[in-house]
Formats: structure tokens, C-alpha cells, sequence
């Protein structure tokens, strides 16, 4: 069983929420929304999604809470299903997406050049920071699906391998080799961006 702290309610309510009390699960959900909605967003990059896509994943969550027996923390639990459903999502949407370049603003695309060209100092690196965070997250919102969870997890969601091994049932030495190719496809599309300016 997943450890908990002793005076904890979360057992009972679990066990409540699998005979179908459907105002305990109501607690869970209160007690994991923002963790979920966190990560869908973090993942999707689509704020005008992140409510439906999490009503979603709690909705699967408590038609297969009978299926949950306390191997890994709920929590944990939770959160697979969420990555699994945001995975569904990407897919879904990978076919009709627009490339992120043509979307950035002039601003962001000039800044970006003269950034990759050479480095500011003083007041101007908060604004190139900026920059290129969001270059980053558009880098990312373009990448695979498999990419783009990996390394939400990792660098954005700051888990361990070890942890990130557990969300997505891979070993450690798996999770370190898919997260090195990620980073190593998104430095080749950002620098295949750079090569066509």
C-alpha cells in the first residue's frame, strides 16, 4: 500500500470513491486539481484547454478507481493517467498544427536572432530571459509528444529521473536516454529554424 500519513483521509476517501461515493471523490479532486491542472497545462501549452482536458482525466480517473489497489501513491496514480490523456491530446492535435515560427511575433523573432548572435548585459537580459522562455516553450509546444512530457517532467515540473521512471513505468537508464534525445531533436529544430532565417 502507498504510504500515507496516518491521520491522512485520503485512504477512506479512495475507498469511499470505489464503492461510488461520488462526494469523496470530490475531495480528491479538490486535493489533486491544481497538480493536475498544472501539468496539463505545462504539457499542452493551451490555456483555453487546461479545464476541459482536466475535467477529462478526473472523469477517467473515477470510472477506473476500482482498478486503483494502492501499489503506488494516488497521486502518482493520477498523474499517469493525466500524461497518458494529455499524450491522446497532442497526438489528436499534432496533424493540423501550425509551425511555431510563423506564430512568433516580430519582437520575439528579432530577439531571438540578435540573442543567438550575441549576449546582452544589464536591463536588457531580463527582456532577453523572457525571450527566450518563451522561444523554449514554443520549441517545445512543436516537438513530439513522447519529447514534450519527458521533458515537461524533467524541466519543467523539476522530477527526478527516478520519479519521472515511476509517472511513465520506465527504468532510470530509459528515462536518461529519451531525455537526451529530446533535448538533442529540439537543439537540431532549433538550429534548422536558424538556418532557414
Amino acid at each position: 500500500m502507498a504510504t500515507l500519513e496516518k491521520d491522512d483521509p485520503e485512504v477512506e476517501w479512495i475507498r469511499r470513491t470505489q464503492r461510488g461515493d461520488g462526494d469523496a471523490y470530490a475531495l480528491l479532486v479538490a486535493r489533486y486539481e491544481r497538480r493536475v491542472f498544472s501539468l496539463v497545462y505545462r504539457i499542452l501549452h493551451r490555456r483555453e484547454e487546461v479545464e476541459e482536458v482536466s475535467q477529462e482525466i478526473f472523469v477517467k480517473a473515477f470510472l477506473a478507481v476500482g482498478n486503483y489497489h494502492f501499489e503506488a501513491a494516488f497521486g502518482t496514480w493520477l498523474m499517469r493517467i493525466a500524461i497518458n490523456h494529455c499524450y491522446d491530446q497532442l497526438r489528436r492535435r499534432r496533424s493540423s498544427r501550425l509551425t511555431y515560427f510563423s506564430e512568433m511575433s516580430q519582437e520575439s523573432e528579432q530577439a531571438v536572432v540578435l540573442g543567438t548572435e550575441s549576449r546582452e548585459g544589464g536591463g536588457g537580459r531580463v527582456q532577453a530571459d523572457i525571450e527566450s522562455r518563451d522561444l523554449a516553450g514554443k520549441l517545445l509546444e512543436r516537438a513530439p509528444p513522447e519529447d514534450r512530457v519527458i521533458l515537461t517532467l524533467k524541466e519543467i515540473e523539476d522530477l527526478s529521473v527516478e520519479e519521472i521512471g515511476k509517472l511513465l513505468k520506465l527504468k532510470s537508464s530509459t528515462v536518461k536516454v529519451r531525455l537526451h534525445r529530446a533535448r538533442k531533436r529540439m537543439l537540431a529544430d532549433f538550429r534548422r529554424w536558424q538556418e532557414g532565417k
